[in-house]
C-alpha cells in the first residue's frame, strides 16, 4: 500500500527532472561531485551578446557563433541564448561547432566563480549637462587582430586594494578612489555594453578595443556614455562610486578571448 503512495510522487520527481535536463547540463565524473550548469541563458532587457558572453566567461564570438548571431551581435529580449557548446554532457575544450582555431580554446562550462548571472536592469540615465566628447566613428579605428593595445591607467593614481588570487571572486584589480572620481577610457575602443544588469558589478561599462580584448569599469556612480558610442583613450566615461559594492571604488579587468588576464600586465608601470 505504502508503495502505492509513493509511485506517483516519484513519477513526479522524474519528470520535474526531465524538465530540468533541458537547460542545464548535468558535469562531473564518479569520483566527484556532479554539478548542475546553465546551457541557454535567457535575454533580458538591456543585455547585449557582449554581456551575456563576459557573465559566463566566454568569448562573445564563441557566444555568437552557437547561436548563429551576425555581427552587429542583436539579442532580443526573451531570446534564448546558448552560452555552452553541443555536445555539453562530460566534455570540455572544444566541440564539433567551435572554430579551429587558437582563439577558441575555452572550456565548454564556465566555472560558477567567472559566472555572474544577469538580471533584468532598469534604464540608467545619463547625467544632464554638456555632453561627454566622443571622437567620430570614422576617426577612431580599433586595433588590428594582432595590432598592440596602447592601455593608460583608467583612474588617477591610488593604491591597489585586490589584485587576481587574493580571495576575490572576480578576476581583475579594483582600485580605491572617491565619490565622482573620473575613470577614464584605459584604451580606445566602443562601447559594448552600459548599464547595471550583471550582478555584483553594479553600474557597468565593458569597452571593445579589439576583437580579442575588452575592458571592463565597474560600481560606478554614473556612467557618461551609451551603448555603441566610440570613445579615444583617456576620455572620460563614468563617475567612480560603490554600487554593487561596499566602498567607493573601482573594479576594472581586461580580456582576452573571453578570458580574464592580469590587468597589471598591461597597464603601464608605476
Amino acid at each position: 500500500m505504502r508503495s502505492r503512495q509513493l509511485t506517483p510522487l516519484l513519477t513526479l520527481f522524474f519528470l520535474l527532472l526531465g524538465g530540468c535536463v533541458s537547460d542545464s547540463v548535468l558535469v562531473g565524473n564518479r569520483s566527484s561531485s556532479l554539478e548542475w550548469h546553465p546551457r541557454f541563458h535567457t535575454a533580458q532587457r538591456g543585455d547585449t551578446l557582449y554581456s551575456i558572453a563576459w557573465s559566463y566567461g566566454q568569448d562573445y564570438r564563441l557566444v555568437a557563433k552557437w547561436n548563429g548571431i551576425p555581427p552587429p551581435y542583436t539579442v532580443r529580449p526573451g531570446q534564448r541564448v546558448r552560452i555552452a557548446p553541443r555536445p555539453e554532457f562530460g566534455r570540455r575544450g572544444r566541440s564539433n561547432n567551435q572554430e579551429p582555431s587558437s582563439d577558441t580554446a575555452v572550456s565548454a562550462i564556465p566555472s560558477p566563480q567567472a559566472r555572474a548571472l544577469p538580471h533584468p536592469r532598469p534604464n540608467v540615465p545619463l547625467p544632464a549637462g554638456k555632453p561627454v566628447p566622443v571622437p567620430d566613428a570614422a576617426v577612431l579605428k580599433l586595433p588590428q587582430k594582432n595590432g598592440k593595445i596602447n592601455w593608460q591607467w583608467p583612474t588617477s593614481d591610488n593604491p591597489v586594494l585586490v589584485r587576481n588570487g587574493s580571495g576575490q571572486q572576480r578576476p581583475g584589480i579594483n582600485i580605491q578612489g572617491r565619490r565622482g572620481q573620473p575613470v577614464y577610457a584605459a584604451a580606445s575602443g566602443k562601447v559594448v555594453y552600459s548599464g547595471s544588469g550583471l550582478i555584483g558589478y553594479g553600474k557597468l561599462i565593458i569597452l571593445k578595443h579589439s576583437n580579442q580584448y575588452l575592458s571592463a569599469y565597474a560600481h560606478n556612480w554614473e556612467l557618461l556614455v551609451r551603448e555603441g558610442e566610440q570613445v579615444a583613450r583617456g576620455v572620460q566615461i563614468a563617475r567612480m562610486g560603490s554600487s554593487g559594492a561596499g566602498q567607493v571604488m573601482l573594479h576594472f579587468e581586461i580580456r582576452h578571448n573571453g578570458k580574464p588576464v592580469d590587468p597589471l600586465r598591461h597597464l603601464p608601470k608605476r
